[in-house]
């Protein structure tokens, strides 16, 4: 049997830029997904502070979803003074994507009786490009921003990294920060790069399978019988 095969040259270009296209997002994703399951096998640096002063009315709001229970809610950064620095304490976490009033949050009450601080020391990433706008005046933030959060309540030598300590749960006791991730880490788990990258990669499969498809259906690829030679 022979393949007869006359290409529509304008859908096999398009077909061809589409599935270049798909399978770089595939790849990109399972990089994503190899890095991501290599940060978390990384030990995040810890430090503890003692011997600082709480900066009350001074708390700025972060959003963010938690890696563990994948709720949505608002980061509690309350400002401290550690000897010539500032230092924001991620200390607690509000569930809910309604935004809180600032004048009904109290400063965290781990905060307030002199115990030490005990956490992850994490030096942000930028804030991503399309990440939405803060709202200053109400102290919410899409990304962690210390020096515009540092600026925006009136604080002068705001430290470059911030401290992710325990959060309390209802029943008062402590549990992990599940915001303290390894640098370049996000809130994203591995396992939805893999689900993305098998995505990419099975559109392009469903490409290469419709070009051939409408190929075949419009009679431009075909299995033919050779030619017998002629006696």
């Amino acid at each position: 049997m022979m393949i007869q095969f006359r290409p529509l040259w304008l859908m096999t270009i398009f077909s061809i830029i589409a599935f270049a296209i798909l399978v770089s997002l595939g790849r990109w994703q399972w990089e994503k997904y190899d890095t991501k399951m290599a940060l978390a096998e990384e030990p995040v640096a810890q430090m503890t502070i003692e011997d600082y002063q709480p900066i009350e009315g001074a708390i700025q709001f972060v959003y963010g979803v938690r890696t563990d229970t994948r709720e949505q809610g608002w980061r509690v950064f309350a400002p401290v003074q550690y000897g010539d620095e500032i230092v924001f304490v991620d200390s607690d976490f509000i569930e809910g994507v309604e935004p809180p009033n600032p004048d009904e949050i109290r400063f965290p009450a781990s905060l307030r009786f002199d115990a030490p601080i005990i956490g992850a020391s994490i030096r942000p990433e930028p804030p991503a490009p399309m990440t939405l706008a803060p709202r200053p005046l109400q102290r919410l933030w899409f990304a962690v921003d210390l020096p515009a959060m540092g600026r925006n309540a009136g604080l002068q030598n705001v430290a470059d990294f911030y401290v992710a300590n325990a959060y309390l749960g209802a029943d008062g006791r402590a549990t992990p920060n599940p915001f303290a991730l390894a640098p370049g880490a996000d809130a994203l788990p591995p396992e939805r790069h893999m689900g993305y990258a098998i995505t990419w990669y099975g559109l392009a499969i469903v490409l290469i399978v419709i070009y051939f498809a409408y190929h075949m259906s419009v009679g431009r690829l075909a299995l033919k019988p050779p030619r017998r030679p002629e006696d």
